[in-house]
């Protein structure tokens, strides 16, 4: 005999129920009077125990049963860190497998708890066998920063989760900080304004408590103790990106300057491909080198920026910078005799 098809109804009334699956437990009455009351159901009591009944045996890895009571009735729950089904695409999991490799450093540890559902979901879709192509995606892909990378410094979690709860309150902290000139901590009250990730260091951008206006940036591997305070931090309200503008690159003057840079064919030919700045403009020399002439900020980056070219690249002007640029080769000679 040929088994009936469950109706649409059906479907639709078990769909609700496995909508219902929480981690926290509910009755087979709790799940009737939600269905009557609050999805206008017309169902028995007894229809929605046989439900439950073919639901476990559907999707057993969707509804946990605890039995250890009989005389008080069945339980249902979702399973600790289950499946969320979410009609998840392949490319959706690597999208989310791939962004969350990434933002994990951005984001509030706490914040992270509500996503394990979606991954473990993400990590089933990319299992079945249609989504093996998008599934080496992640093999196929690879982010190399520029320049010679040393290994991160070493953040202290729990002192992490602190700060990120005290931006996250808009809260003032008490900390133990200990500088790289002292042997010990110091004690401060900060007020915490964001926090910067920026290559293998964090920072977090702060002001002291008897100066607001005053923005400083402090890295975070060299806190050694954090008390979150009832007190409101007094940049709670500022946006970081505002906060930390120029702090980072250790600049020496607001205004921009205009650099003129003469490099060899090879060390500067990727300039025409990656500008150092929307007015860049490049010409080539009659002696086959390429010049450069571009509006950038006065900061230790641009120096160490041109320091890393060595003797493949001259500063023209200004006259100042090209100044620090003859005496910083005459110490190097002096070094080398």
């Amino acid at each position: 005999m040929t088994r009936k098809a469950p109706s649409s109804e059906t479907i639709r009334r078990r769909l609700i129920v496995l909508e219902m699956m929480t981690p926290i437990k509910i009755n087979a009455k709790k799940i009737h009077s939600v269905l009557t009351d609050q999805h206008g159901i017309s169902v028995s009591y007894r229809r929605v125990q046989s439900d439950l009944k073919s639901l476990i045996t559907m999707f057993p890895e969707r509804i946990e049963v605890d039995d250890r009571d009989p005389s008080y009735g069945f339980y249902y729950s979702l399973p600790k860190h289950a499946r969320k089904h979410s009609a998840m695409s392949p490319s959706e999991a690597v999208c989310l497998q791939l962004a969350f490799d990434y933002l994990t450093p951005l984001l509030p540890h706490k914040a992270l708890d509500p996503m394990t559902p979606y991954l473990k979901e993400a990590s089933m879709v990319l299992k079945e066998t249609q989504s093996s192509k998008m599934k080496q995606w992640k093999s196929k892909v690879l982010v190399i920063h520029e320049g010679l990378q040393l290994n991160a410094a070493k953040n202290n979690p729990a002192i992490l989760e602190i700060i990120q709860i005290a931006l996250f309150e808009g809260k003032a902290i008490a900390a133990k900080y200990q500088s790289k000139m002292k042997n010990f901590p110091s004690h401060y009250v900060l007020h915490p304004g964001g926090l910067v990730y920026r290559g293998r260091l964090s920072y977090l951008i702060c002001a002291f408590d008897n100066d607001h206006s005053k923005i400083i940036y402090l890295p975070l591997h060299r806190f050694k103790g954090v008390e979150l305070l009832e007190s409101s931090s007094a940049l709670k309200n500022k946006k970081v990106a505002q906060l930390a503008k120029g702090l980072l690159g250790f600049k020496l003057n607001e205004q921009k300057i205009r650099v003129a840079l003469k490099f060899s064919r090879m060390a500067g030919s990727h300039l025409s491909e990656t500008p150092l700045s929307a007015d860049q403009k490049l010409t080539m020399t009659k002696d086959g080198f390429i010049k450069i002439n571009a509006s950038v900020t006065d900061d230790m980056e641009l120096r160490f920026w041109i320091r890393a070219f060595g003797d493949s690249v001259e500063v023209i002007s200004p006259k100042k910078l090209r100044e620090e640029f003859k005496e910083i080769s005459y110490r190097m000679k002096k070094l080398y005799e």
